[in-house]
């Protein structure tokens, strides 16, 4: 087994594979003490354990050899991450998981939202642990990939860091998602809301399935009902139904805090909090109850953001890349089409991580090729036919129309659908020229 190599007292504890097959092993990290000595060791058996007082690791292998190495002489070597799709079953479907073991588990943590165990987060937990397990796996594995960018943003604007899981809560870390009533994009914005807070809407682009865009959206939110209302589980609630909700709540309540206004909220909004809890909970203590992150396929999720100058065009790139209009826009959600919605200033486009060279490498063919494509659709569109319309006076009919416009009649049929003589007055007709 590979570990990676630190000052601090590294523990392996074999996690038990319910089907008894594949079993994994973990590593803790305790603070480092005085002495840094390490011990490296090569683990054959999941049964292996480990007893050390001080800063070494013991290595236990079948004749139960210890070998020291002075840290001075240790090699640094990735960890090795350990995913299968293994799912754990549990007794009576629950996580056991009780107030003592809830609270001892987010005292190791630096929670800024208060994490609040009763009945509904314990049902939550049960929740995502066992009918969720599955997604959940995705999730951790998942994060991997989202929660960097997260997190720089929330630290940006001095937000609890943990706030970031609440994306799964609303989207399952998917910037494509969109709800029944119309929420769309990783934070799950209806159209008004995303207006308040400046994301753009329209042909070209919808900045609600942007990463950044939309976690700087969803943050300046959760900041002014945190503000408005000093507790961060209120901010959430307010965040799930609206803040006039939350106010009514605390009218007909008499109080001020999440559980004291819970009864009078919204049935989703009641469900909400605890989800996030519970949620933020399994995302941290997964590994405490022998659930694996399960694998995924990373190269859809690994880009990198490149600079293209204003002209750049959007196909060009994609074919100086090697890949198609389709595989390069899964990694802009935000875009609609394949067209850059340039504003004067250029514009940042991700472009798959294994072709982020090659872009380079390309750049001056394809603004040379841009350049060329521009005029192309400049002339293209010069001769596209020009649409207009007649809207149909009281007495006219197909004949006098055509003769007004200089058009045959069957060319006013064929633009229109039209199959017969009837026509009617107001009635719009296209005339192409």
């Amino acid at each position: 087994m590979k570990l990676k190599i630190t000052t601090g007292l590294i523990i392996l504890t074999p996690f038990l594979s319910m089907a008894g097959e594949n079993d994994s092993l973990a590593m803790k990290i305790l603070p480092k003490d005085k002495d840094k000595t390490i011990i490296l060791s090569d683990v054959d058996s999941a049964q292996s354990t480990v007893d050390s007082t001080d800063a070494r690791v013991a290595a236990i292998d079948t004749t139960n050899r210890l070998e020291e190495v002075t840290l001075e002489n240790a090699t640094y070597i990735e960890p090795v991450v350990y995913l299968n799709d293994e799912i754990i079953s549990f007794e009576l479907n629950q996580i056991p998981v009780d107030e003592g073991l809830f609270n001892h588990h987010c005292s190791l943590m630096d929670f800024k939202v208060p994490m609040e165990y009763n009945d509904l987060v314990k049902s939550q937990i049960d929740f995502f642990g066992v009918r969720w397990q599955a997604k959940l796996k995705t999730m951790v594995t998942k994060s991997q990939h989202f929660f960097p960018l997260y997190e720089s943003i929330l630290a940006e604007y001095d937000m609890p860091l943990e706030i970031k899981y609440l994306s799964i809560i609303e989207s399952g870390l998917n910037p494509h998602a969109r709800s029944r009533c119309g929420a769309v994009g990783p934070w799950q914005f209806m159209p008004a809301t995303a207006r308040i807070f400046d994301l753009k809407m329209d042909y070209n682009v919808d900045e609600r399935k942007s990463l950044d865009k939309s976690t700087r959206a969803a943050c300046t939110y959760l900041k002014q009902m945190y503000n408005q209302y000093g507790d961060w589980l209120v901010a959430l609630a307010a965040y799930n139904c609206g803040p006039g909700n939350v106010r009514k709540a605390m009218r007909l309540s008499g109080s001020t805090d999440f559980w004291g206004i819970y009864r009078y909220l919204p049935r989703e909004t009641q469900n909400y909090v605890p989800k996030f809890i519970a949620i933020t909970y399994m995302m941290n203590f997964y590994d405490e109850y022998c659930i694996v992150p399960a694998p995924i396929n990373d190269s859809l999720y690994m880009s990198d953001q490149v600079f293209c100058k204003e002209g750049y065009d959007f196909e060009v790139i994609a074919e100086k890349l090697g890949i198609s209009n389709e595989q390069l826009l899964q990694f802009n959600p935000e875009l609609k089409r394949a067209n850059i919605p340039y504003k004067g200033e250029g514009y940042t486009l991700s472009v798959p991580q294994s072709v982020t060279q090659l872009y380079y490498e390309n750049e001056k063919d394809i603004e040379a090729k841009s350049i060329v494509r521009a005029e192309e659709k400049r002339i293209a569109e010069a001769n596209r036919p020009k649409v207009t319309y007649h809207y149909v006076q009281r007495g006219e009919s197909l004949i006098v129309i055509a003769r007004k416009r200089g058009v045959t009649v069957s060319q006013l049929r064929q633009w229109n659908g039209i199959k017969g003589s009837t026509i009617y007055p107001k009635q719009r007709l296209k005339i192409y020229r």
